[in-house]
C-alpha cells in the first residue's frame, strides 16, 4: 500500500516539476560529487548486492571529472583505466563486490569473482533549484542550498545550510550546537525539524536482507530474543536472503512481563566471508572450526558508515591495495540512532514496546495496544515524559518508526508523525541533566545489561503479534575537523596508550576493530575533540551530508587540493543560487518484459522532493 502511494505520488510530482520546470523560476542542476551522499548522488554506480539482494550506491566520481582530466593530458590507456571503480562495498552485509569483468589478477580469495556483471556508471542526480527562493526572504537553517563556490565562480556547489549569520557554531559528537551572539549566550544544540530527521536517516540493517550464505554458515542473525520464553523466530534461508519473522502469542508470555528481541551489530569481516563461501562450496569449515568462528563474531558499535565512500579503483588494486578504506572512514560512533517495525497485531490488548540505548541509557516508547495510548520516556528521569493518542488500537499491520536525534524522541506510524505535544511533536531532553556532563555520554555496557552492544528492542506482553521486517537507522555525523587529514573526532585512538589523567592509561589498539567492539577501549570516546566556527554578517555556514568526503566551509580557511581558495570558514550569503527543490529525472532501473532497461526512462520510484 506504501510502495503505491509513493509511486503515485513520484508520477504526480514529476508532472508538477515539468510544468514548473517549463513556466516557474528554476533551472536543473546535476549533482557533481558525493559530498550530499545518501540524501543526494554524485555519479556513481547503483548496484544491487549479489549476496543479499540489497540496492545500494558507491561513488564513481573518478571515472567522470578524473577520466577526462586525463583524457585531455593524453594520459597513457593504463593511466585512463586506473580511475575504473571496480569495487564497492554491500552496506548490509559488507561483502566487497565487484564490479567489472576485466578484473585485475590477484584478487584476495574472500572476494566472490563469479558471475560478475559490468556495473554501469551513472552520471549525479538531476535537481531543479528554485533560483528566486532566497529573493525575499532569507534561508532556513537546514535547507538544501545551491551556491557559486567561493574559491571558484564557474563552479555550483551543493550542501546543508546549518549556520546563519551572527553566530557561532560548534560541531561536536557528530551534532551541531549554536550559539548565539548574546553576551552570556552557551552553545545549544540545533534539533532538526521532524521531516528532516526522517529524511535524513541512513539504514544500518534491515531484516529483509541478511544474506542466506552467512546463515547457513552459522553466522548469527542480528535480532535474538533475550529470553527462551515469548518471542517465536520463522526463518528460512531464501535466495539470495533469509526471510524472518517474529511472533509471540499472548498466552505464553505473563501480561505484565515483557519479552524483548534485540539489535547486535554484528559485521562480517571479509575473513568471515572467505568461511562462509568456503563453506558453501564444500560443506566444511577450513582453517577454523564452526566453534571458534561464531565465539569471534563479536558485536560492535555503529559508526558513520556510507557505502558511497566504500569502494577501490583499478590504480589502487594494480599496487596490491584491495582492502576498503577503514583506516580512512567509517571512524565514529554514533549514538543517534532510530528503530522501525512492521508488525501485524492480531490482539488490540497488551502493549508493545520500542526501545533504544545510547550511551547506556534507555529511551522507550509504549503503546497500548487497547487504546492506542503511546508514552515516551527516559528511562529514571520522570521529567522527561510524554503521551499522545496514536491509531494503533486494533487489529491491523502499522509500521512504526521510533528515534532517538538530536536530544529528541519522535514516533510516527504509518508514515505519519505522531504530535506528542502541542507545541513540539517531540520529546527533547538535555543531555547534560542525564550525565552530569555531554563529554560523559560514551558507549556502556555491563552483563547485566549490554546496553549499547544492543542498541534496539522491541518488546511485548499480554498479546498475540507478528513482526514481519525490522530496520536500524542512524543519523548523520558530523565530524569535528578543520583539516582534510582528521576524519575521526578522537585523533589519539590510534596510539598505543592513552592517559587519561589520575593516572589512569587506556589500553592500545591492535587494530581499529578494537574501537568499537573492546568496552576497554571506550574511554577514548570521552576525548572526542569539537570545532568552533564564528559567522559574521551576511555569512553563511554549510556543510556536506557525507561528512567524511564533503569539501565545505570547515575546510575553506586553508586552499584545496585544486589550489583554489575559498578564503574563509564560511559562504558569503551573495553566492547563493537558489534552494534545492527535487530530484527530477532519475536514471532508469527495471523494465518491462524484454527490455531490462529503457534509455532515458526514469525510474519513478526514485523522484523526490529534497528535504
Amino acid at each position: 500500500m506504501y510502495a503505491a502511494r509513493e509511486t503515485i505520488e513520484s508520477i504526480v510530482i514529476a508532472f508538477v516539476l515539468a510544468f514548473l520546470f517549463r513556466t516557474f523560476e528554476a533551472e536543473a542542476f546535476v549533482i557533481p560529487t558525493g559530498s550530499m551522499s545518501p540524501s543526494l548522488q554524485g555519479q556513481h554506480k547503483d548496484v544491487c548486492c549479489s549476496e543479499c539482494g540489497y540496492r545500494f550506491r558507491t561513488t564513481a566520481s573518478s571515472e567522470g571529472e578524473d577520466r577526462q582530466r586525463l583524457i585531455a593530458q593524453r594520459r597513457s590507456q593504463q593511466d585512463i583505466r586506473s580511475v575504473d571503480v571496480v569495487a564497492g562495498q554491500c552496506p548490509m552485509c559488507r561483502q566487497t563486490m565487484v564490479m567489472r569483468p576485466d578484473l585485475p589478477s590477484g584478487a584476495p580469495s574472500y572476494i566472490n569473482t563469479k558471475d560478475i556483471a559490468q556495473q554501469t556508471s551513472y552520471p549525479g542526480d538531476r535537481i531543479l533549484v528554485n533560483k528566486y527562493a532566497y529573493n525575499h526572504r532569507d534561508p532556513d537553517r537546514w535547507d538544501v542550498v545551491v551556491f557559486k563556490f567561493p574559491g571558484n565562480g564557474e563552479m555550483n556547489y551543493i550542501k546543508r545550510l546549518v549556520g546563519l549569520p551572527n553566530e557561532t557554531l560548534r560541531i561536536y559528537q557528530g551534532d551541531i550546537f549554536i550559539r548565539g551572539d548574546e553576551p552570556g549566550s552557551r552553545f545549544q544544540i540545533e534539533r532538526k525539524p521532524a521531516e528532516k530527521v526522517h529524511a535524513m536517516l541512513q539504514a544500518v540493517h534491515d531484516t529483509d536482507y541478511d544474506p542466506s550464505t552467512l546463515y547457513d554458515a552459522g553466522w548469527p542473525l542480528r535480532w535474538e530474543p533475550t529470553s527462551p520464553l515469548g518471542w517465536h523466530l520463522d526463518v528460512k534461508a531464501g535466495k539470495p536472503s533469509v526471510k524472518q519473522q517474529f511472533q509471540i502469542e499472548s498466552n505464553e508470555n505473563e501480561e505484565s512481563q515483557v519479552s524483548w528481541l534485540r539489535y547486535r551489530n554484528y559485521v562480517p569481516q571479509q575473513g568471515d566471508w572467505l568461511v562462509a563461501r568456503n563453506f558453501k562450496e564444500t560443506g566444511e569449515f577450513t582453517g577454523i572450526s564452526k566453534e571458534q568462528w561464531q565465539r569471534e563474531a563479536k558485536p560492535e558499535l555503529i559508526r558513520d558508515y556510507n557505502p558511497y565512500n566504500a569502494m577501490r579503483l583499478r590504480g589502487q588494486v594494480l599496487r596490491g591495495d584491495w582492502a576498503l578504506p577503514d583506516d580512512r572512514y567509517h571512524l565514529n560512533w554514533v549514538g543517534d540512532l532510530a528503530v522501525e517495525c512492521h508488525v501485524q497485531v492480531e490482539q488490540a490488548e497488551g502493549e508493545l514496546l520500542l526501545d533504544l540505548v545510547e550511551a547506556g541509557q534507555h529511551f522507550t516508547c509504549r503503546i497500548d495496544l487497547h487504546t492506542g495510548q503511546a508514552k515516551i520516556d527516559v528511562e529514571g528521569f520522570e521529567a522527561y515524559t510524554a503521551e499522545a493518542k496514536t491509531t494503533v488500537n486494533s487489529a491491523g499491520s502499522y509500521r512504526l518508526l521510533f528515534a532517538n536525534v538530536d536530544d529528541q524522541l519522535l514516533l510516527w506510524v504509518n508514515g505519519d508523525l505522531v504530535s506528542l505535544s502541542s507545541a513540539n511533536p517531540a520529546l527533547q531532553y538535555d543531555t547534560e541533566e542525564i550525565f552530569g556532563d555531554r563529554k560523559n555520554a560514551i558507549p556502556t555496557t555491563s552483563e547485566a545489561d549490554l546496553g549499547d552492544l544492543a542498541p534496539a528492542g522491541i518488546g511485548a506482553s499480554g498479546t498475540t503479534l507478528t513482526v514481519n521486517r525490522l530496520r536500524v537507522l542512524r543519523d548523520i555525523y558530523y565530524i569535528a575537523t578543520n583539516s582534510v587529514s582528521q576524519l575521526s573526532d578522537y585523533p589519539d585512538f590510534k596510539l598505543p596508550t592513552t592517559q587519561l589523567g589520575d593516572n589512569k592509561r587506556i589500553p592500545g589498539l591492535q587494530s581499529l576493530r578494537q574501537l568499537f567492539t573492546e568496552p576497554a577501549a571506550w574511554p577514548r570516546f570521552a576525548r572526542r575533540k569539537h570545532v568552533d566556527f564564528d559567522i559574521n554578517e551576511s555569512q553563511l555556514f554549510v556543510m556536506g551530508d557525507n561528512s567524511p568526503a564533503s569539501q565545505d566551509c570547515r575546510l575553506w580557511a586553508a586552499p584545496n587540493r585544486d589550489g583554489s581558495k575559498p578564503g574563509g570558514s564560511y559562504l558569503d550569503r551573495r553566492l547563493l543560487i537558489g534552494k534545492a527543490v527535487c530530484v527530477f529525472w532519475p536514471h532508469s532501473w527495471g523494465g518491462i518484459p524484454g527490455a531490462s532497461k529503457l534509455p532515458g526512462f526514469p525510474n519513478f520510484g526514485d523522484m523526490r522532493l529534497v528535504r
